[in-house]
């Protein structure tokens, strides 16, 4: 008999299948997932990381199956708890099963124990993947803990542990120990990271998920709290394994899989949180040394690993913030405790030996934390094949200053109690984690361990100096034996930990801080940089180190210790030393760091402080005595020059009255005037330079006047000491003191022009431009690669100097006009040379500079609107050296063009403009112009044609504007559109010009002019749309047609019409001929299609409801709709086409809404854009009322959110700006009109970006101010509500980078409804109390959460998404807006009354309106008391707010104000308290 079909299996035999199944874990998960329809490889490759948990509501008998079968699984094998596909499916199953079922399933599978070995195993395989790469991988960026192996549990172990029996497969093998091979690297972590997406799914759950009970999550809690031990076991595995992840993903740069591990990891933190606390005391004792047995060192590893990476995200920060909270509780505080349990005193540095008591306990308790290896999860610690123990994979002493950070931050945030209570702590604190970190640094017997101890030291004085850790003298003391200033060799001295602990406390080195070894420091420190100096080994890090790193903290510091008599001394001592080794070794270099710019300046600043007056004088005093000679002239002694350098940097910027009988100051005066004017040689005279410039410049009397008369008689010693060392320009000596003479001469002509008179200073300028001409294009082209940074040491070369020379001058414009003509221009015209010698090498315009051409950025500054606005007396020359090389320079043109591009066109006389006119009409005409410059060249003759009437031919006659454009050809790229462009405006300009010649004189020109136009035009067949002559002829007529009342006399207008539409019909076939080319094959080319309907705009009038037209731009534009490859600016030229040509019988709604939707609205002020405004602006006035109410009907009817919106505001802003205001409220217009602003109030809420806001809130303001008889009541409870909606969750999903100007245009708003409204708002303090309310919330600081995992603060969910932090110009919008309701304006509180109305009625409305707002009022003042005690304000914030509250407590009444306090609660009362008392003291109108 035929055998019957095999029936298929169920559900049930599945399952029981799948229990005897002996294949491969991957195998038996797909077939588990299939029985409950499921496709892992679909779950897989489609993940959701951030997805909600799914709460099921029936049961689920077979999912509630496959969850029993995998946890045996996971319990039984290391093979499925390594396995991703496992913890896939786990995550599916969680979704599908009821919270209790789950719950209980989870509890009797065991299923922490479950996650303790998975974590275990996982991190086995990782370490053997790794191997030797684990170390490499840690500590190539120092990211391990100690001893990592020992964490590791053995295979064995692992599976006999819950396993019930083992079936026999086929091969006498058991299923269990199937694919036991170590998983790779990568694998684990995804196992990782899926286990850790269950967990946190599960964690989710437990926190009430939405739909999730509180019976469901107390269950789901029961299953997953264990005890602290185990519990605290689990967590630093996954410590450990998470470190290992995000340094692999840091790596490879798996960003993807780092945020999802940092989204997913604050899971196991808040299991940790669950822990059972039966074992706890009121100390949480258990549960602080499972955490610090089991996690610290793994925690701090963790916080290494998670700082080290580049990806700034909330989740990075949740997870950093969680486990630094976890250690702070458990390992910091608890530390804390002890050490003021022990009475917190700290270390005592009375005696002459420090006690160190207090610090060995803490060190005692931190040691096993940070110091012992990590904890093994077998019996013994890890070895090696030999019993040696094995090298750890952390470098544990760099977490101590992790550890310290974290510390520094678990003390109370008050400022006095900190530095008073909290000082002790943690200094001792910083001693006994520098103590630890030394003995392991030490331990590793490594012959380097000082250096690599210094490094952690460095990092702990860091941390100290970023969270203002209060660390006294001797502890910094103690310490600075490590930054070897006092051994004898300079290789082994620290500059960078020097630097900090000046920076910590500089006291250690003064000499009057009463430290005993402060001498001793100090000596040696000064002897090092001598050292340091004289080594040669100086580097630009080194020397930039110490200068402002040492030698200029030490100057503040002693004078903030009242001792810079001290320091002055010092300086001279060591400028005295420096000399003295120069005299013996010439070889030395000529600057160090006490002679440095920055050094002299600093000094400078501090002397002309009024306090050091003092101090100057008697400087100045010694000066007189030490440098002058027996022969009057200058010692050439050390002590000399340490005088000079002090004495010329103490007058740098310091005001100075010459005038004044000032026996010292006369007598360096006259020392230095026989010094410069001798021939003695000394390297130092440019100092002597220097310290004349700085009398002259600061001088604050006449230049001639006292003493000032000595000075300027040098100035034809400093031409002839210039001319005298440009023949040897080696030395840097020399080089400084050519360039400071020549700062000293400008200083001179700068205050008394008259001297420029003389011979010597043009003798100057002609040496000075004898040296520039030496310089060649190739010095040029080499300063490019090492640029001068413009210090006077970095002058090391003629070509450098000769830069100095042009910067200096630059810097002096009065000079300018001191220079002869003919002395300029050879400046102009080699400075010229050298820059188009790094313009050509740059390929940038004057507008992008490269950072090394300074020719070409002296240049740049020379040629500036700004500049030539202040020195217009080299503008001819500028214009007569350009004009020079256009003619002969065609290759650099386009630099020449750019520059006369910008030089202000009022500064141009009339002859030079004409000149310039015609040169560039015949440079236009050569055929050797790119098109680039051909449009630079037009738009310049435009700005020129423009201006005042010239002697150009271009602007007196007609045919040379002819001749131009025959003499351009266009080349049919984009470039071409700018050249019709420019080329519009010049013609414009040049008719404007040839109108305003004599009327016998324009009568005939223009006869003339149009008699051979239409000549032209009859002859005419086609169009050709890259001739320009075509595009003169155009736009010719059309501005014979624009000026044809004021050329009536000239051209027989009907003439013009006929002309006009013979060359409109020629233009017309052109666009069926394009329409054509269309139909024939896809038209690509859209500068084409631009040309053509260029050609449209000349010819509005007729394209008016043209058929052809219109039919050809309607294909077009569904065209360009289609095609995505069109450019916008094509979109809107024809969007602007059809606009044009809709007469004024039809509706322009649609199309100006289209052409509108082509502007980019973040660019209002381009040219485009103000084009549309101005145009739509008067085509809306010249509509009657009706249409513009249809118009603004239809724009309602679009809508005003979603799509576009932001367009449809700007339409209507347009449109009832333009409405001429009524006043009949009953009428259609008034109800139209509140109607749209009831539509702008409803979208404002739901703005999407900002500029949809803005316009929104513009288009409330014109509703507002002009059309106040419109505004209804519900308009106006309709804005209140909708202020109040923005101002909190629910308002505008836009960027907090905008939240400034948001919350002002919110205030702007409900001011003009204060303001202008104010009768309409009686009783309707019920809406304005919330929206000030929300107002006031936004300029309270933004309090960040603990977790995400946790609830969300109530209060801190009513802060808009807009929302960052505000200054306290925005408090003052709110305190404005306080004003204006309780203290209103008469006019805002009264309607008018009929003449001789009382004034007491007047009177009696504004205390009305006060008495009001007093009463209600008190519920903000309320408010602001509680929002005090939950965040804060900003002082600056706050000051800026006390008027306005000020204000408020002006109106409230006695009895208004103690309903409010008795209101409040004990908290809130301390806080309305010190309002009360500060109003009282500061804010009370005093009324008598």
């Amino acid at each position: 008999m035929p055998s019957l079909p095999e029936r298929p299996r169920t559900s049930q035999e599945a399952l029981l299948q799948l229990e005897k199944g002996t294949a491969s874990p991957t195998i038996q998960l797909n077939e588990a997932a299939q029985i409950i329809g499921l496709d892992l490889s679909l779950c897989a490759s489609h993940p959701k990381i951030n997805r909600a948990p799914h709460v099921p509501t029936h049961t689920a008998p077979k999912e509630e199956w496959v969850l029993r079968w995998l946890l045996k699984k996971l319990k039984a094998g290391k093979n499925y708890r390594v396995e991703p596909a496992s913890f896939l499916l786990l995550r599916q199953l969680i979704d599908l099963i009821p919270l209790k079922t789950l719950a209980s399933t989870l509890k009797d599978q065991k299923f922490l124990g479950l996650l303790d070995h998975a974590i275990t195993d996982l991190t086995d395989d990782v370490l053997a993947g790794l191997g030797d790469g684990a170390n490499e991988l840690l500590s190539s960026d120092s990211e391990s803990s100690r001893t990592l192996s020992e964490s590791s549990r053995a295979d064995a172990t692992s599976d006999k542990k819950g396993t019930k029996r083992k079936r026999a497969s086929g091969n006498g093998q058991g299923a269990m120990n199937v694919d036991n091979q170590p998983r790779t690297p990568a694998s684990c972590f995804l196992t990782f990271t899926r286990l850790l997406d269950c967990l946190y799914s599960l964690v989710a759950l437990a926190n009430r998920a939405a739909g999730v009970s509180e019976v469901a999550s107390s269950h789901l809690r029961h299953a997953l709290r264990g005890e602290p031990q185990p519990v605290a076991t689990t967590l630093g595995k996954s410590f450990t394994l998470a470190s290992f992840a995000i340094s692999q993903f840091r790596h490879g740069h798996k960003t993807t899989e780092l945020q999802h591990l940092f989204y997913v990891l604050p899971a196991v933190l808040e299991v940790w949180e669950w822990r059972s606390h039966r074992q706890d005391g009121s100390d949480q004792s258990s549960s602080n040394e499972s955490f610090v047995t089991h996690c610290s060192q793994r925690a701090l590893r963790l916080v290494h690993c998670v700082r080290a990476t580049q990806l700034h995200t909330d989740e990075r920060d949740h997870v950093l913030n969680g486990v630094e909270r976890s250690i702070a509780l458990h390992v910091v505080l608890p530390a804390r405790a002890d050490f003021f349990s022990r009475g917190g005193s700290g270390i005592d540095y009375s005696a002459n030996e420090p006690d160190w008591s207090s610090v060995k306990p803490i060190s005692d308790t931190l040691r096993p934390i940070l110091c012992s290896a990590e904890v093994s999860t077998q019996t013994g610690a890890t070895t090696n094949q030999d019993g040696a123990p094995k090298k750890g994979f952390w470098n544990t002493p760099e977490l101590i200053p992790e550890f310290f950070e974290i510390a520094s931050r678990s003390v109370p945030r008050d400022s006095f109690r900190r530095k008073t209570d909290e000082a002790p702590w943690l200094e001792t604190l910083f001693v006994a984690v520098a103590e630890l970190a030394f003995s392991l640094v030490k331990s590793e017997g490594t012959p380097t361990f000082l250096p690599n101890f210094v490094e952690i030291l460095e990092q702990l004085f860091r941390v100290a100096l970023t969270r203002n850790v209060q660390l006294s003298l001797h502890t910094l003391l103690t310490h600075a034996a490590y930054t070897g200033i006092l051994k004898d060799e300079l290789s082994q001295v620290e500059w960078s930990l020097t630097a900090l602990l000046i920076e910590l406390g500089v006291d250690i080195f003064l000499p009057n801080s009463g430290l005993a070894d402060s001498n001793k420091y100090l000596g040696s420190l000064l002897d090092k940089v001598i050292l340091h100096w004289r080594s040669g080994t100086s580097t630009n890090g080194s020397y930039e180190l110490i200068k402002s790193g040492i030698i200029l903290p030490l100057l503040r510091g002693f004078t903030g210790a009242r001792d810079l008599a001290t320091f002055m001394e010092i300086w001279y001592q060591q400028l005295t030393n420096i000399e003295e080794a120069r005299m013996q070794d010439s070889k030395l270099d000529l600057l160090t760091v006490w002679e440095d710019d920055d050094l002299c300046n600093a000094y400078s600043e501090l002397m002309r402080n009024p306090l050091n007056q003092n101090l100057a004088v008697a400087q100045m005093r010694a000066a007189a005595t030490e440098i002058c000679g027996d022969d009057d002239k200058m010692n050439a002694s050390a002590e000399t020059y340490g005088q000079v350098v002090i004495i010329e940097s103490g007058f740098r910027k310091r005001t100075v009255n010459l005038a004044d009988a000032n026996a010292d100051l006369k007598s360096v005066i006259e020392t230095v005037k026989s010094t410069l004017s001798s021939d003695r040689t000394l390297h130092w005279r440019w100092r002597l330079w220097k310290l004349a410039r700085s009398l002259i410049e600061n001088n604050v009397q006449r230049t001639d006047a006292g003493l000032g008369g000595v000075l300027p008689s040098l100035t034809g010693v400093a031409a002839k000491s210039i001319q005298r060392h440009h023949s040897d320009l080696t030395q840097l000596s020399t080089r400084l003191e050519c360039i400071t003479a020549y700062q000293f001469i400008l200083a001179i002509i700068k205050h008394s022009p008259e001297i420029s008179n003389g011979g010597e200073f043009s003798s100057l300028i002609k040496e000075v431009t004898k040296l520039i001409q030496t310089i060649s294009a190739k010095d040029a082209l080499q300063s490019m690669s090492s640029p001068w940074n413009g210090r006077s040491e970095t002058i090391d070369s003629p070509a450098v100097l000769c830069l100095a020379y042009f910067i200096t001058l630059v810097r002096s414009p009065e000079v300018w006009a001191s220079i002869e003509p003919k002395e300029r221009r050879p400046l102009f015209t080699h400075l010229l040379s050298l820059t188009t010698a790094q313009y050509q090498s740059s390929s940038s315009s004057l507008e992008t500079l490269s950072s090394g051409a300074r020719f070409l950025q002296v240049w740049a500054s020379i040629v500036s609107h700004e500049y030539l606005l202040t020195a217009p007396s080299i503008v001819n020359d500028l214009i007569a050296v350009l004009s020079e090389r256009v003619k002969e320079d065609a290759s650099n043109r386009k630099l020449y063009i750019e520059s006369l591009q910008r030089i202000p066109a009022p500064l141009i006389t009339r002859r030079q403009r004409g000149a310039l006119l015609d040169l560039l009409q015949s440079v236009i005409s050569q055929p050797d112009n790119t098109s680039t410059i051909t449009v630079r060249i037009l738009s310049l003759m435009a700005k020129l044609a423009d201006m005042p009437k010239s002697t150009a031919e271009l602007t007196g006659n007609w045919e040379p504007i002819w001749t131009l454009a025959k003499a351009i050809t266009l080349q049919g790229t984009d470039l071409d559109l700018e050249i019709m462009k420019s080329y519009r405006f010049l013609h414009r300009a040049v008719v404007t010009k040839l109108l305003l010649l004599a009327e016998g004189d324009r009568r005939k020109l223009f006869k003339k002019m149009y008699r051979k136009i239409s000549a032209k035009v009859s002859k005419l067949q086609s169009i050709d749309r890259n001739s320009m002559e075509c595009l003169f002829l155009r736009i010719s007529l059309y501005q014979f047609w624009f000026y044809r009342e004021r050329l009536g006399d000239a051209i027989d207008v009907n003439e013009l019409t006929a002309t006009r539409e013979k060359l409109f019909e020629l233009v017309v076939a052109d666009v069926r001929s394009v329409k054509d080319q269309f139909k024939k094959q896809p038209l690509e080319e859209t500068i084409t299609l631009i040309k053509t309907l260029d050609a449209l705009e000349d010819f509005e009038d007729l394209a008016t409801n043209h058929g052809e037209v219109r039919k050809f731009l309607f294909k077009i534009e569904n065209y360009v709709e289609e095609s995505v490859d069109s450019e916008s600016s094509l979109r809107r030229l024809i969007r602007r086409r059809v606009l044009a040509t809709q007469g004024p019988e039809k509706s322009v709604t649609a199309p100006m809404v289209q052409y509108a939707e082509s502007l980019p609205l973040q660019q209002m002020y381009s040219e485009e854009q103000q084009l549309f405004i101005r145009a739509t602006n008067d085509r809306f006035r010249s509509m009657s009322t009706d249409a513009l109410l249809k118009v603004v009907q239809d724009i309602r009817q679009l809508g005003f959110a979603g799509k576009n919106g932001e367009y449809h505001l700007l339409i209507a802003g347009l449109a009832v700006s333009a409405v001429a205001s009524t006043e009949d409220k009953d009428g259609d217009q008034a109800k139209e009109l509140s109607l749209v602003c009831t539509a702008i109030t409803e979208a404002l809420p739901r703005s999407k970006n900002l500029e949809e806001f803005v316009l929104a809130t513009e288009c409330l303001d014109v509703f507002l101010r002009s059309h106040p008889r419109c505004i209804s009541q519900w308009n106006v409870d309709s804005l209140l509500s909708c202020i109040a909606v923005c101002a909190s969750r629910a308002g505008p999903q836009i960027n907090p980078e905008f939240s400034g100007t948001i919350y002002i245009r919110l205030c702007r708003v409900m001011g003009l409804l204060l303001g202008l409204h104010r009768q309409k708002l009686g009783g309707r303090f019920h809406l304005i109390l919330p929206a000030m309310q929300r107002l006031l919330h936004c300029l309270f600081v933004r309090a960040k959460k603990r977790s995400r995992l946790a609830k969300s603060d109530t209060g801190h969910g009513q802060q808009p998404y807009w929302l960052s932090q505000l200054s306290a110009t925005h408090a003052t919008q709110f305190t404005r807006l306080l004003t204006s309701l309780c203290d209103p304006t008469v006019s805002a509180v009264s309607r008018p009354t009929p003449w001789g109305a009382g004034y007491e009625g007047l009177t009696d409305q504004t205390k009305k309106a006060k008495r009001i707002a007093g009463q209600y009022l008190q519920y903000l003042v309320m408010d602001y008391a509680q929002s005090s005690l939950r965040s804060a304000l900003y002082p600056d914030v706050k000051a800026a707010l006390m008027p306005g509250l000020y204000s408020v407590l002006d109106v409230m009444s006695r009895d208004t104000m103690r309903a409010l306090n008795a209101g409040l609660d004990v908290s809130g009362r301390a806080m309305f308290k010190a309002l009360y008392d500060d109003y009282m003291k500061f804010g009370r109108w005093n009324k008598g």
